[in-house]
Protein backbone atom coordinates (compact mmCIF):
# COMPACT_ATOMS: atom_id res chain seq x y z
CA UNK A 1 0.00 0.00 0.00
CA UNK A 2 2.21 3.41 -1.52
CA UNK A 3 0.55 6.21 0.31
CA UNK A 4 1.54 8.43 -2.11
CA UNK A 5 4.65 8.26 -2.08
CA UNK A 6 7.14 11.28 -3.41
CA UNK A 7 9.87 9.39 -4.63
CA UNK A 8 10.18 6.57 -7.18
CA UNK A 9 8.80 3.62 -5.02
CA UNK A 10 6.16 2.74 -7.15
CA UNK A 11 7.88 2.59 -9.87
CA UNK A 12 10.73 0.64 -8.31
CA UNK A 13 7.84 -1.97 -7.53
CA UNK A 14 6.10 -2.01 -11.22
CA UNK A 15 9.13 -3.51 -12.62
CA UNK A 16 11.40 -5.06 -10.52
CA UNK A 17 8.31 -6.67 -7.96
CA UNK A 18 5.54 -7.76 -10.99
CA UNK A 19 4.73 -10.67 -8.15
CA UNK A 20 3.44 -7.84 -5.79
CA UNK A 21 -0.33 -6.92 -5.64
CA UNK A 22 0.10 -2.63 -5.67
CA UNK A 23 -2.10 -0.29 -4.44
CA UNK A 24 -1.00 3.40 -5.14
CA UNK A 25 -3.27 5.63 -2.72
CA UNK A 26 -2.89 8.64 -4.52
CA UNK A 27 -2.85 10.38 -1.13
CA UNK A 28 -1.88 9.84 2.47
CA UNK A 29 -4.22 7.59 3.69
CA UNK A 30 -2.35 7.72 6.87
CA UNK A 31 -1.00 4.02 8.52
CA UNK A 32 -4.83 2.73 9.68
CA UNK A 33 -6.53 3.39 6.86
CA UNK A 34 -3.97 2.63 4.19
CA UNK A 35 -3.85 -1.16 6.03
CA UNK A 36 -7.64 -0.95 5.81
CA UNK A 37 -7.00 -1.40 2.12
CA UNK A 38 -4.63 -4.33 2.31
CA UNK A 39 -6.77 -5.99 4.90
CA UNK A 40 -10.20 -5.82 2.96
CA UNK A 41 -8.49 -7.56 -0.21
CA UNK A 42 -7.03 -10.17 1.88
CA UNK A 43 -10.26 -10.63 3.55
CA UNK A 44 -12.23 -10.68 0.47
CA UNK A 45 -9.44 -13.12 -1.61
CA UNK A 46 -9.85 -15.71 1.54
CA UNK A 47 -6.78 -15.30 3.04
CA UNK A 48 -6.53 -16.88 6.48
CA UNK A 49 -3.96 -14.61 7.98
CA UNK A 50 -2.78 -10.88 7.24
CA UNK A 51 0.67 -9.81 8.13
CA UNK A 52 1.41 -6.11 8.38
CA UNK A 53 4.75 -5.19 7.58
CA UNK A 54 6.15 -1.61 7.97
CA UNK A 55 8.63 -0.73 5.23
CA UNK A 56 11.35 0.03 8.31
CA UNK A 57 10.66 -3.76 9.29
CA UNK A 58 11.59 -7.40 8.06
CA UNK A 59 11.28 -10.89 8.03
CA UNK A 60 11.91 -14.10 6.38
CA UNK A 61 9.54 -16.33 4.58
CA UNK A 62 10.30 -19.27 7.51
CA UNK A 63 9.96 -17.44 10.29
CA UNK A 64 6.42 -15.70 8.44
CA UNK A 65 5.12 -19.11 8.00
CA UNK A 66 6.21 -20.22 11.62
CA UNK A 67 4.10 -17.49 12.82
CA UNK A 68 0.80 -18.44 11.31
CA UNK A 69 1.36 -21.79 11.88
CA UNK A 70 1.51 -21.15 14.96
CA UNK A 71 -1.48 -18.55 15.08
CA UNK A 72 -3.52 -21.38 13.66
CA UNK A 73 -2.41 -23.48 16.99
CA UNK A 74 -3.35 -21.00 18.99
CA UNK A 75 -6.36 -19.40 17.70
CA UNK A 76 -7.03 -17.65 20.91
CA UNK A 77 -4.18 -15.11 19.53
CA UNK A 78 -5.79 -12.82 17.39
CA UNK A 79 -3.00 -11.15 16.99
CA UNK A 80 0.49 -12.45 17.41
CA UNK A 81 4.08 -11.00 16.80
CA UNK A 82 7.68 -12.32 16.66
CA UNK A 83 10.68 -10.43 18.99
CA UNK A 84 11.60 -7.49 17.14
CA UNK A 85 14.69 -6.82 16.54
CA UNK A 86 17.31 -4.31 15.24
CA UNK A 87 20.17 -6.29 14.90
CA UNK A 88 21.77 -9.83 15.74
CA UNK A 89 21.21 -10.06 19.53
CA UNK A 90 19.85 -6.16 20.03
CA UNK A 91 16.31 -5.87 20.88
CA UNK A 92 14.22 -2.68 19.19
CA UNK A 93 14.42 -0.07 21.69
CA UNK A 94 10.39 0.41 22.08
CA UNK A 95 10.31 -3.49 21.46
CA UNK A 96 11.95 -3.76 25.15
CA UNK A 97 9.92 -1.64 26.72
CA UNK A 98 6.68 -3.87 25.79
CA UNK A 99 8.31 -6.60 26.94
CA UNK A 100 9.02 -4.65 30.58
CA UNK A 101 5.41 -3.59 30.44
CA UNK A 102 4.25 -7.52 30.53
CA UNK A 103 7.10 -8.66 32.49
CA UNK A 104 8.57 -10.96 29.84
CA UNK A 105 12.45 -9.90 29.54
CA UNK A 106 12.91 -13.05 31.50
CA UNK A 107 11.79 -14.89 28.15
CA UNK A 108 14.54 -13.75 25.90
CA UNK A 109 17.11 -15.87 26.82
CA UNK A 110 15.09 -18.94 28.01
CA UNK A 111 11.66 -18.86 26.73
CA UNK A 112 9.89 -21.81 27.94
CA UNK A 113 6.54 -21.73 25.53
CA UNK A 114 5.72 -21.21 22.00
CA UNK A 115 3.77 -18.04 23.29
CA UNK A 116 3.54 -15.17 26.03
CA UNK A 117 0.77 -13.30 26.12
CA UNK A 118 1.82 -9.49 26.00
CA UNK A 119 -0.03 -6.03 26.52
CA UNK A 120 0.79 -3.89 23.92
CA UNK A 121 3.12 -4.22 20.06
CA UNK A 122 3.56 -1.42 17.56
CA UNK A 123 2.08 -2.86 14.73
CA UNK A 124 5.38 -3.01 12.80
CA UNK A 125 5.16 -6.50 12.53
CA UNK A 126 1.54 -7.90 13.13
CA UNK A 127 0.10 -11.30 12.37
CA UNK A 128 -3.88 -11.06 12.54
CA UNK A 129 -6.25 -14.27 11.78
CA UNK A 130 -8.89 -14.01 9.99
CA UNK A 131 -11.03 -14.81 13.01
CA UNK A 132 -9.55 -11.40 14.30
CA UNK A 133 -10.74 -9.61 11.20
CA UNK A 134 -14.15 -11.12 11.38
CA UNK A 135 -14.36 -10.28 15.65
CA UNK A 136 -12.48 -6.94 15.81
CA UNK A 137 -12.29 -5.60 12.07
CA UNK A 138 -10.08 -3.81 10.69
CA UNK A 139 -8.30 -0.08 11.29
CA UNK A 140 -10.77 2.83 13.46
CA UNK A 141 -10.78 5.76 10.70
CA UNK A 142 -10.65 8.36 12.79
CA UNK A 143 -6.90 8.17 13.84
CA UNK A 144 -4.53 9.16 11.31
CA UNK A 145 -0.71 8.41 12.44
CA UNK A 146 0.11 6.80 15.73
CA UNK A 147 -1.95 5.12 18.41
CA UNK A 148 -4.40 3.16 15.75
CA UNK A 149 -2.45 0.40 16.72
CA UNK A 150 -2.83 0.80 20.65
CA UNK A 151 -6.38 1.61 20.03
CA UNK A 152 -7.04 -2.27 17.70
CA UNK A 153 -4.93 -3.42 20.72
CA UNK A 154 -8.00 -2.76 22.68
CA UNK A 155 -10.60 -3.62 20.69
CA UNK A 156 -8.55 -7.12 20.29
CA UNK A 157 -9.02 -7.46 24.56
CA UNK A 158 -12.73 -5.85 24.39
CA UNK A 159 -13.76 -8.82 21.94
CA UNK A 160 -12.28 -11.73 23.85
CA UNK A 161 -8.89 -11.88 21.95
CA UNK A 162 -5.41 -12.12 23.54
CA UNK A 163 -2.39 -10.60 21.44
CA UNK A 164 0.87 -12.78 22.19
CA UNK A 165 4.70 -13.02 21.49
CA UNK A 166 6.18 -15.43 19.89
CA UNK A 167 9.75 -15.76 21.42
CA UNK A 168 11.46 -18.39 18.95
CA UNK A 169 10.62 -15.90 16.21
CA UNK A 170 12.49 -13.18 14.93
CA UNK A 171 12.31 -10.59 12.78
CA UNK A 172 13.69 -6.69 12.02
CA UNK A 173 11.95 -3.30 12.66
CA UNK A 174 14.82 -0.38 11.71
CA UNK A 175 13.20 2.50 13.51
CA UNK A 176 14.82 5.87 12.97
CA UNK A 177 14.87 8.05 16.10
CA UNK A 178 13.90 11.39 14.90
CA UNK A 179 15.87 14.64 15.24
CA UNK A 180 13.05 17.10 14.48
CA UNK A 181 12.73 19.70 16.51
CA UNK A 182 9.50 20.26 18.85
CA UNK A 183 7.33 22.43 16.94
CA UNK A 184 3.75 23.80 16.56
CA UNK A 185 2.71 21.46 14.17
CA UNK A 186 4.20 18.29 16.41
CA UNK A 187 2.63 19.38 19.68
CA UNK A 188 -0.52 19.80 17.68
CA UNK A 189 -0.30 16.90 16.32
CA UNK A 190 0.75 14.71 18.92
CA UNK A 191 -2.30 16.11 21.50
CA UNK A 192 -4.56 15.43 19.14
CA UNK A 193 -3.56 12.12 18.66
CA UNK A 194 -3.95 11.52 22.45
CA UNK A 195 -7.14 13.30 22.60
CA UNK A 196 -8.69 11.01 19.69
CA UNK A 197 -6.98 7.34 21.94
CA UNK A 198 -8.85 8.44 24.83
CA UNK A 199 -11.99 9.40 23.17
CA UNK A 200 -12.16 6.04 21.30
CA UNK A 201 -11.68 3.76 23.82
CA UNK A 202 -14.33 1.03 23.27
CA UNK A 203 -14.44 0.05 27.34
CA UNK A 204 -15.44 3.89 28.03
CA UNK A 205 -19.86 3.95 28.01
CA UNK A 206 -19.90 7.98 29.18
CA UNK A 207 -18.57 11.15 27.71
CA UNK A 208 -15.99 11.62 30.34
CA UNK A 209 -12.93 11.78 28.22
CA UNK A 210 -14.42 14.40 25.70
CA UNK A 211 -15.49 16.57 29.30
CA UNK A 212 -11.96 16.26 30.57
CA UNK A 213 -10.04 17.15 27.04
CA UNK A 214 -12.71 20.36 26.94
CA UNK A 215 -11.62 21.20 30.43
CA UNK A 216 -8.04 20.87 29.89
CA UNK A 217 -7.98 22.78 26.60
CA UNK A 218 -10.37 25.73 27.93
CA UNK A 219 -7.92 25.95 30.75
CA UNK A 220 -4.82 25.61 28.96
CA UNK A 221 -6.25 28.29 26.48
CA UNK A 222 -7.04 30.92 28.96
CA UNK A 223 -3.83 30.19 31.09
CA UNK A 224 -1.68 30.72 27.84
CA UNK A 225 -3.72 34.49 26.85
CA UNK A 226 -3.31 35.97 30.34
CA UNK A 227 0.59 34.65 30.32
CA UNK A 228 0.46 36.29 26.27
CA UNK A 229 1.76 33.33 24.89
CA UNK A 230 0.11 33.40 21.92
CA UNK A 231 1.91 30.70 20.15
CA UNK A 232 0.24 27.89 22.52
CA UNK A 233 -2.96 29.87 22.80
CA UNK A 234 -3.30 29.51 19.10
CA UNK A 235 -2.23 25.44 19.87
CA UNK A 236 -5.41 25.26 22.30
CA UNK A 237 -7.81 27.21 20.09
CA UNK A 238 -6.84 25.34 17.17
CA UNK A 239 -7.64 21.85 19.03
CA UNK A 240 -11.18 23.01 21.16
CA UNK A 241 -11.99 23.97 17.41
CA UNK A 242 -10.89 20.53 15.84
CA UNK A 243 -12.75 19.01 18.86
CA UNK A 244 -15.89 20.36 18.44
CA UNK A 245 -15.81 19.68 14.50
CA UNK A 246 -14.82 16.16 14.83
CA UNK A 247 -16.51 14.71 18.18
CA UNK A 248 -19.73 13.18 16.94
CA UNK A 249 -17.63 11.31 14.57
CA UNK A 250 -15.25 10.26 16.50
CA UNK A 251 -17.88 9.13 18.41
CA UNK A 252 -19.68 7.13 15.53
CA UNK A 253 -16.58 5.35 15.42
CA UNK A 254 -15.39 4.58 18.84
CA UNK A 255 -19.42 2.92 18.85
CA UNK A 256 -18.95 1.32 15.68
CA UNK A 257 -15.65 -0.26 17.04
CA UNK A 258 -17.43 -2.15 19.79
CA UNK A 259 -19.17 -4.53 16.93
CA UNK A 260 -18.09 -7.57 15.12
CA UNK A 261 -15.76 -6.83 11.85
CA UNK A 262 -15.97 -3.02 12.22
CA UNK A 263 -14.86 -1.13 9.44
CA UNK A 264 -15.12 -3.96 6.90
CA UNK A 265 -16.90 -4.15 3.81
CA UNK A 266 -18.15 -7.78 4.68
Amino acid sequence: IDNASSDNTVDIIKKKYKFVKLFNSGENLGFGRANNVGIQWAYDNGFEHVFLLNQDASIDIKSLNKLCDLQDKYPQYYCLVPMNYVAKDKLEKNFVCYLQESKLTNVVKKPRKEIYDIKSSAAALWCLSRKCIEVVGAFNPSFLHYSEDSNYTQRIFYHGGKMGVAPKIKAYHFRAESSAKKSHFTTLKSTWRHIVYDLSNPYVVNNKPLVKWRRRLLFRFLLSVISFNFKNSSIYYSLLKKLHREKKEIYKNKMLSREEGAFMNK
